[in-house]
């Protein structure tokens, strides 16, 4: 069933690459794209194996409290669809950053892109280390060995067909993924002596939806409310200003097929989420009814993978491994072929000297992403020997470090006019200054020379939320002090200027 999976993806990658002529075709499809069918490859990027190992690695060694604000996920969906989807498509643009040099010049967009980037280098990192466990534990091999076989694989049809390739297997790998799931809850559940009741009674009884400690408002914890101000501010920011999604609003033949793709996208994503959140607290009653010493001192993320192979029938746990593969590689391909045309757009084709034919551009674009995908490779090397906390925690606060602001960068843009080029960087410098301080007064040797400071600090995934607010707030207010400078034009750059300038 693996081996049957993996020749489908490959086999779709190489016929796609005969179709990839030019630039656009690598990196847009020529922006030809069916709207459902882009709606599976937006799901199946933001699912990724984090959904299908590291959520209900959460869920089972934790709670719940994670959920409401994947549930509340329709909420950016919803600002997508009427704000951010209009603007990237009538601009007509290759990359999410290029509307920032529009609208506050080349530093915007410099800063955007690098953010863009150091994040999936980590992101694609730590997913091609997660897929990798269970293909350790069911074949024996050492674990880089796997990490550098599955990361070629990836690499292969991602840097042969382009977005097309990717947005094809996307489909595939989604349906895999979901039925994959599908298959494992039915088994837990006839496990148990009472099925569904005893998986949901276990769940209450021990506190495993919604601890008391996890709705209380407390700055210090990572409690519900925190959770989901942290996750409308990412989600916000993966589809306002992450290559990879906005990719795909370019790439969808037209704004009705775009505003359908991204409907259907969450329509289909919320339900997975729940789904696979369960499947982590069924596997914690599991367990427990039926104990096992080989789960000692496993991480979250192992569970699953463990149960798949020691409890589901051979073929069945074939399907369900190739729809975990699916999973990673839905957004290892996203990743490698988004950060390639942010490199080739954003900072070869911006600063050559000479103006090349698209042919050039597309030899560029498919050397970057080897060359990504070995640096993908690099990170998950090492990754597993440099953490303790759970995947989905560490995800949630890596993203909005590397990208300090970012998101504020784009809603002081598309909401303001008065703000300029000056306040806004001024704004965004200090703001990565603050997320600078931040960070280092979390580590042990700032908490020994600033004991009070740092007791005062909130959660560290706040990190996710208050620099946003002040960089908003620092570049309005400085708006009208700095001298405002030469006007641009704002034609289509600001929700106020949609069809007349300035």
């Amino acid at each position: 069933m693996i081996a049957l999976a993996l020749a489908v993806i490959v086999a779709i990658g190489v016929y796609c690459a005969r179709k990839a002529k030019s630039s656009d075709a690598y990196f847009l499809a020529n922006r030809s794209m069916p709207g459902w069918l882009v709606a599976f490859s937006l799901m199946a990027t933001i699912i990724s194996s984090m959904t299908f190992l590291a959520l209900p690695g959460v869920t089972y060694d934790k709670d719940w409290r994670f959920m409401p604000a994947h549930v509340l996920y329709f909420i950016p969906a919803i600002a997508a669809y009427f704000v951010f989807l209009p603007f990237f498509r009538r601009g007509n643009f290759r990359s999410a950053y290029e509307y920032l040099e529009r609208r506050f010049g080349i530093w915007a967009r410099l800063y955007g892109a690098v953010a863009f980037l150091f994040f999936h280098l980590f992101r694609t990192g730590v997913i091609l280390y997660v897929v990798s466990l269970p293909f350790q534990s069911m074949t024996g091999v050492e674990l880089p060995y796997v990490i550098c076989v599955l990361g070629v694989l990836v690499a292969v049809y991602t840097i042969a067909g382009g977005i097309e390739a990717v947005i094809y297997t996307d489909l595939v790998q989604g349906l895999a993924l979901m039925l994959g799931g599908l298959i494992c809850l039915p088994i837990i559940t006839e496990s148990l002596p009472g099925g569904w009741e005893h998986i949901i009674g276990e769940a209450i009884a021990d506190h495993k939806f919604f601890p008391a400690d996890s709705v209380a408002f407390n700055l210090h914890e990572d409690t519900v409310w925190v959770t989901i101000l942290v996750y409308q501010f990412l989600f916000l920011q993966m589809m306002c200003t992450d290559q990879s999604i906005v990719q795909r609003y370019m790439a969808m033949k037209s704004d009705k097929d775009a505003r359908q793709g991204v409907l259907l996208g969450t329509v289909m994503t919320i339900p997975v989420w729940m789904y696979f959140a369960f499947i982590g607290t069924a596997l914690y009653v599991f367990y427990k009814q039926f104990p096992t010493t080989e789960l000692d001192g496993m991480k979250p993320e192992g569970v699953f993978p463990f149960f798949i192979l020691t409890q589901v029938p051979a073929g069945w746990a074939g399907f369900v491994i190739a729809g975990l593969l699916a999973a990673a590689m839905s957004t290892l391909d996203s990743s490698i072929n988004a950060s390639a045309a942010t490199i080739t757009n954003d900072f070869y084709r911006r600063f050559q000297q000479t103006q090349r034919d698209e042919r050039h551009y597309l030899i560029v674009g498919r050397w970057v992403s080897l060359l990504f995908s070995v640096f993908m490779i690099a990170v998950a090397l090492t990754i597993h020997s440099m953490r303790s906390d759970t995947l989905i925690e560490l995800q949630t606060l890596i993203y909005p470090i590397v990208s300090a602001g970012l998101l504020s960068l784009f809603l002081l843009g598309f909401f303001t006019e008065r703000v300029n080029s000056n306040a806004a960087l001024i704004a965004t410098v200090f703001t990565v200054l603050l997320v600078g301080t931040w960070v280092y007064l979390t580590t042990e040797a700032a908490a020994e020379r600033f004991p009070l400071l740092t007791s005062l600090l909130p959660n560290k995934f706040w990190i996710g939320v208050l620099p946003h607010i002040f960089l908003i707030v620092v570049g309005y207010l400085l708006s009208f002090v700095l001298p405002r400078g030469p006007v641009r034009k704002l034609r289509n750059l600001t929700i106020w200027t949609k069809e007349s300038s300035e």
